[in-house]
C-alpha cells in the first residue's frame, strides 16, 4: 500500500515510457528503412537498372 504523502513514482525512479518510446520509433524507422532498400533491390532486380526514367518507361509498357 502507498501512503497519501508520497511521491509516484518515488524519488529516484525514473519513468520508462519515453525510453520505450524513443526505442520503439528507431525500431520502426528501421524497419521502414529496410522495406525501402529491399523494395529498390527489387525494383532493380526487374528492370536492371536504377534509372528512375527507366522505371517510369517500364511502367508504360
Amino acid at each position: 500500500m502507498i501512503a497519501d504523502d508520497k511521491a509516484l513514482p518515488p524519488e529516484g525512479f525514473v519513468n520508462p515510457l519515453p525510453q520505450a518510446l524513443v526505442l520503439t520509433a528507431i525500431v520502426i524507422g528501421f524497419g521502414l528503412l529496410v522495406f525501402a532498400l529491399l523494395l529498390f533491390y527489387r525494383a532493380y532486380q526487374e528492370t536492371g537498372s536504377a534509372d528512375i526514367e527507366s522505371l517510369t518507361r517500364s511502367e508504360e509498357e
